[in-house]
């Protein structure tokens, strides 16, 4: 008897899963073809999705990241359970940094682009403030530290002096919308 009433039971069971999965669709609908859907326009903006030689969402991997450097990185180091890799003198664009680190993270990845300095870091700081402004739109922020969203996937861009002797730009590339 306690089997029957357990069996009779496991199918209630399951015939009520199974209707809560069944979608009723009144026959009168039908499905939405291309020509049905609206589409919203491109946003227009005049500067770029922030990104690093391309790289806008954090999918990318150490294998993108050799390839838009075209070369392996310099070395490798361990920060905690994290894996830094760095390229010493890299251009991008107009700019040269002493060196550039990448990491990646659950949340995104982080680039970290330093350059040195010997006499009038705001010449530095205003000559990367605006090469970035030129490509991402104009920063918040100002004196020794700039800011860019870019809204449309999270990415942000930060610009610094980090102390006596060093600028960094540093590009914090999101999951992505």
């Amino acid at each position: 008897m306690k089997k029957l009433f357990a069996l009779l039971l496991c199918c209630a069971l399951l015939v009520s899963l199974l209707a809560a999965c069944i979608k009723d669709t009144p026959e009168s609908e039908t499905p939405a073809t291309p020509s049905d859907i609206e589409t919203e326009a491109p946003e227009e903006h005049d500067h770029e999705h922030i990104n690093y030689k391309g790289l806008a969402t954090a999918d990318f991997t150490l294998d993108d990241v050799i390839a838009a450097e075209g070369r392996e990185p310099d070395f490798s180091f361990e920060v905690g359970e994290t894996t830094y890799y760095a390229y010493n003198d890299v251009a991008l664009g107009d700019l040269t940094f002493a060196q550039v680190q990448f990491s990646f993270t659950d949340t995104g990845n982080h680039i970290s682009c330093t350059c040195k300095y010997k006499d009038d870091p705001a010449s530095v700081l205003d000559q990367i403030r605006t090469a970035m402004a030129a490509e991402f739109g104009e920063p918040s922020g100002g004196n020794n530290s700039y800011s860019w969203y870019d809204g449309h996937v999270d990415n942000h861009l930060r610009l610094s002096v980090l102390n006596d002797d060093t600028i960094q730009l540093a590009f914090d590339i999101a999951e992505g919308k």
